[in-house]
């Protein structure tokens, strides 16, 4: 009975070691020195509430099926114990090769568990900053703008796609959490010098300059083989919640950095676009969207 009682309590050890790391996580990720620098409530998106539902679920799925493994399992274990007998029982290289096995199924499941924990906080984090740059851009919309979301392209997905009567504007977001130990103006303070983006003035980031300029030569190629001419694709990077710090730059070839409360910095250039090009290029984007989705 007593070796019945302690496989029972292995089994449910490993049930619990996943969400044990988990829980961990989250715990440690609240006591962090870094601090989301978006503080202004979201708009829900579109079906969100049944998106949520639909997430709940999920985890109520996946609880049941480790039930459905587990339950079994034990009570498997238990009859068959019935029908051993204990005295005997012989350790082999079988039973050497099962116990390696076993323990290194539990630091699989803490190491899987850690790097899904971790990637579940770079995509809400992501999605966090791309919602919140959508969101102050929708005054743009009452003006006579577009905006196109999510554009997919051979080198991945664009951001957002801004269209009005200054330009075409190929959007990166970027969440970039902040320091909590950090006070003052330094915290939220983005230092762009037209090469590099400087946070608080610790982390230095080029790669989102290098993917800004990246998607929209790429978008620049792909209109142009749809309208017949060339249409400049003005690079930028969306920095929500920080404040940045640096010289305009109003070139086609060089990425605009801001903050997208900011976004007057595009709308005050000059008119480079007439309403029938606007029109035509609007259009394009939209079947780009469209086929994307499919």
């Amino acid at each position: 009975m007593l070796n019945s009682i302690i496989i029972v309590f292995v089994l449910f050890t490993c049930l619990i070691i996943p969400i044990a790391t988990a829980g961990i996580y989250i715990l440690s990720e609240k006591r962090s020195k870094r601090r989301s620098p978006i503080t202004e409530p979201l708009f829900p998106l579109p079906g969100e509430t049944l998106s949520k539902s639909l997430q709940h679920q999920n985890i109520k799925l996946i609880m049941i099926m480790q039930a459905a493994i587990l339950i079994p399992s034990i009570v498997t274990i238990i009859l068959l114990y019935q029908w051993v007998i204990p005295s005997q029982i012989k350790f082999h290289v079988l039973d050497i090769v099962l116990a390696v096995i076993f323990i290194s199924s539990i630091a699989w499941s803490v190491y899987a568990t850690k790097s899904i924990m971790e990637k579940r906080r770079a995509i809400i984090a992501g999605l966090q900053g791309e919602r919140a740059t959508a969101q102050c851009f929708q005054p743009l919309l009452q003006e006579g703008w577009q905006i196109f979301h999510d554009l997919q392209c051979p080198r991945g997905n664009i951001d957002h796609v801004l269209v009005g009567p200054t330009g075409v504007f190929a959007i990166e977001t970027k969440y970039r959490s902040k320091y909590a130990h950090i006070k003052g103006r330094q915290n939220a303070l983005a230092q762009y010098d037209g090469q590099i983006i400087l946070f608080s003035g610790k982390n230095r980031e080029e790669i989102a300059l290098q993917q800004a300029r990246a998607v929209s030569m790429e978008l620049a190629k792909n209109l142009q083989g749809k309208l017949g001419h060339f249409v400049p694709v003005t690079p930028v990077v969306s920095l929500p919640g920080w404040y940045v710090e640096g010289r305009s730059l109003n070139t086609h070839q060089e990425v605009i950095v801001l903050n997208p409360k900011n976004h007057a910095l595009l709308t005050k250039r000059a008119v480079t676009i007439k309403p029938m090009l606007y029109n035509r290029i609007c259009a394009a984007l939209t079947e780009m969207t469209l086929r994307g989705t499919q």
